[in-house]
């Protein structure tokens, strides 16, 4: 498998609204910006690095709704979990903020650092499944009021694989056949054991994580959620797999301290709804702004099919 991070198809800096430019020329007090567009993930909207002539950086990101309609929302989300988090190393720091009902835009503190390298390597891994656990520690008690239940907003996600049960599709690979009722007897599940009221950042794989020699920072904070903590150990540690590293998901659950005492029948619900629904989310239209959503969606399912062969074992 192909080492790479997630790739969409984004719109650059210089082509989104003229109030969005002129904004992020204001907040950084120059009428010239220089910007570097960033490609990776998933967003359909500008992210670049910019700089003006007196030298001041920042990272700005943006998405209007006819991009795609979802997106500018995750925004807002951010903008209120990054403004409810303190001030901690592996957490990004939000500068200024945008917003006229259709565009959102952040604008962040500039990480001096690229995303974590792939493949997964050992001790690569072990330095970041600590991020999760030091947020995690610095973020509690949750103080994002409102904070939604990943259980309760992630239930239509997590339950795809009844649709997949049901009318299995006719190109569904032998190993699917084989594997699809033990699955979804494990997948039937996994609301219950992912809920809690640890503040989550539900998303958390390499495309998320900025490194250096010092700190692993988590970025990206749209999607977060509450629910038990080691579920975002485990999303880290299926990304072993999923983002195609030589380092096996089975060494990375164990090597992680919180994801090793966890019941295997728990990270099994999660990897078995999560592979299901990206299964089933692969043959479905294309959504709007987001075109390698489905291709990316076919490569984490088959890239999970092993992890889902030892947690089966692992879990009797």
């Amino acid at each position: 498998m192909t080492h790479s991070h997630v790739t969409g198809v984004r719109m650059p800096f210089s082509a989104a609204p003229a109030e969005v430019r002129r904004w992020a020329e204001l907040q950084l007090g120059s009428a010239r910006v220089s910007a570097t567009d960033v490609v990776g993930g998933m967003s359909p909207g500008p992210a670049a690095r910019l700089q003006a002539v007196g030298g001041t950086r920042a990272f700005l990101k943006a998405c209007g709704s006819a991009l795609n309609p979802d997106t500018p929302g995750l925004l807002r989300t951010e903008i209120s979990v990054l403004n409810a988090l303190p001030s901690h190393p592996s957490l990004p720091s939000l500068l200024a903020t945008y917003d006229d009902g259709d565009w959102v835009a952040l604008l962040l503190a500039d990480i001096d650092a690229p995303l974590v390298e792939l493949p997964w390597k050992q001790d690569q891994f072990d330095r970041a499944s600590r991020a999760p656990l030091e947020v995690h520690e610095a973020s509690a008690p949750n103080p994002w009021a409102g904070a939604p239940s990943a259980a309760e907003t992630s239930a239509a996600f997590l339950s795809r694989w009844r649709t997949l049960v049901r009318q299995p599709p006719p190109d569904l690979s032998p190993w699917w056949r084989s594997h699809l009722e033990p699955l979804a007897a494990h997948a039937a599940g996994v609301l219950d054991v992912i809920a809690g009221t640890t503040l989550l950042h539900w998303d958390v794989r390499a495309d998320n994580l900025m490194a250096d020699d010092r700190r692993f920072v988590v970025v990206d904070w749209g999607q977060a959620r509450l629910g038990a903590p080691w579920v975002d150990h485990a999303l880290l540690a299926f990304d072993v797999a999923m983002s195609g590293g030589t380092l096996t998901t089975a060494t990375a659950r164990v090597s992680d301290p919180v994801l090793r005492e966890v019941d295997p029948n728990a990270v099994l619900s999660l990897a078995a709804a999560m592979a299901m629904a990206f299964e089933l989310r692969w043959r479905q239209p294309p959504i709007q702004g987001l075109p390698t959503l489905g291709e990316t969606s076919r490569r984490w399912s088959r890239a999970l099919e092993p992890v889902l062969d030892h947690l089966l074992v692992a879990a009797t």
